[in-house]
């Protein structure tokens, strides 16, 4: 089952399917030649079977096109399927949308079994290119042609490449339970969670020694499973986490932070992980 969100709401846009009554539309927008020459799929003239032919790709499995909305109007467009590529109307631009826009989708897509994430852009298209940089993807070494629909030639273009683990190390999620916030752990953690193990092996909990081994094998993978750690509402660690498939096991730093969190916590995450990690985006 196909675990990408339908609707994808973000306090700037929603993200929804693009619609019958989005191609007007649509078929204005593809048809600029500030938007066109940069999508290798946008033919010119675009017209009304032009924007036919995406809204029936926007219907094929896997191919989770989204038209984003701001205030009534639609202000662009991405889809991750086969590869990643998207566009803005150009009076939204400079606003930081799509970067908001593209870490929401991609934190959704990578939050349950994906591929990896493959972008191809335009050498030219300075914009697109800073804005995958900023989001972490990896620039293919060498460059490559693509034959572009507006041009009727093949252009030079560079492909960008994410992987799911790549963007969890780089987005990792803060999710707030209650009074603490919860994040998946990570090897500077060591010493401090050291110090919240028992006093020997004990259950689930390695050793002092295994824990950087421990940390690892337990690292966040996108899904509601994994060693996270506890911080307070001034950002200090107070307790760790380990979420397994048969419910969360809980260490605090001390009696006085678990006595203080643990009731809210347990609580929290008896409501579910998985829609708290989508949440923050």
């Amino acid at each position: 089952m196909d675990h990408f969100p339908k609707i994808l709401d973000h306090k700037d846009f929603r993200l929804r399917p693009l619609e019958e009554g989005d191609l007007p539309e649509i078929t204005r927008q593809l048809g600029d030649c500030r938007i066109a020459p940069w999508l290798a799929a946008a033919a010119q003239p675009f017209g009304r079977a032009e924007a036919e032919a995406l809204l029936a790709h926007s219907r094929h499995p896997g191919e989770h096109l989204r038209v984003m909305v701001r205030e009534g109007s639609l202000a662009g467009c991405l889809c991750l399927g086969a590869a990643l590529w998207y566009w803005l109307e150009p009076s939204y631009w400079g606003r930081g949308l799509m970067h908001r826009a593209l870490k929401t989708t991609i934190t959704a897509r990578f939050s349950g079994p994906a591929p990896p994430l493959v972008a191809t852009c335009h050498v030219d298209n300075t914009t697109s290119r800073a804005l995958l940089a900023r989001l972490g993807f990896a620039p293919s070494p060498t460059p490559r042609r693509m034959f572009f629909q507006s041009s009727q030639r093949a252009e030079p273009c560079q492909d960008y490449l994410m992987a799911p683990e790549q963007w969890h190390l780089l987005h990792p999620p803060r999710i707030v339970l209650g009074r603490s916030t919860l994040r998946p752990a990570v090897q500077r953690d060591a010493a401090t969670l050291a110090r919240m193990l028992p006093c020997a092996e004990t259950g689930p909990w390695p050793g002092a020694e295994a824990l950087p081994a421990f940390i690892e094998n337990h690292r966040f993978r996108g899904q509601a499973r994994g060693l996270f750690v506890l911080e307070d509402s001034n950002r200090r660690s107070i307790g760790m986490a380990l979420l397994l498939r048969n419910g969360p096991v809980l260490r605090f730093l001390s009696e006085e932070d678990d006595t203080r969190h643990r009731g809210s916590v347990e609580t929290a995450l008896a409501r579910g992980l998985f829609p708290a990690v989508q949440s923050q985006t």
